[in-house]
């Protein structure tokens, strides 16, 4: 797990200070959807509502957290313990609450194969939210280099 802090300084650097996600926004998200958000996901949502290539971690965003995931759980069926973070150019990043590693990062026509992991195409993936979270500040870092 990374350095929180560390990351919460990068984030602001490039993104300003916000309020991040309150404690009973995190408690909705785990209600709704039936799960328990790893601490590094809580930490890092203190101060990042999910504005960087994730859904929005809010829920007046139209594209939040908990209605994608919904969204998907109902098309799809994944299981329970999965959470949609975003989806991209026909992949998708998934956080496994359960299990290690945390975060997936698939092709969308895979994601019936969760519950297996017989993927085609190897995945991404990261242990921790934290390590997934430094990856999207690496990547914004270079394409602001650009």
């Amino acid at each position: 797990m990374k350095d929180i802090n560390k990351l919460r300084d990068r984030y602001i650097l490039l993104f300003g200070e916000i309020d991040g996600v309150s404690t009973e926004d995190l408690n909705k998200i785990e209600s709704e959807l039936q799960i328990s958000l790893p601490i590094d996901f809580k930490e890092i949502a203190s101060f990042c509502d999910g504005s960087i290539w994730l859904h929005s971690f809010l829920f007046d965003d139209s594209t939040n957290l908990i209605g994608e995931t919904l969204r998907i759980r109902k098309a799809v069926a994944i299981p329970s313990r999965f959470i949609v973070l975003a989806e991209h150019d026909m992949s998708v990043f998934l956080m496994d609450t359960e299990n290690k590693p945390s975060i997936l990062w698939i092709d969308s026509i895979e994601i019936t194969k969760l519950e297996k992991q017989d993927f085609i195409s190897k995945p991404d993936v990261w242990d921790d939210f934290s390590d997934f979270f430094e990856y999207l500040l690496d990547e914004e870092e270079e394409e602001r280099n650009y």
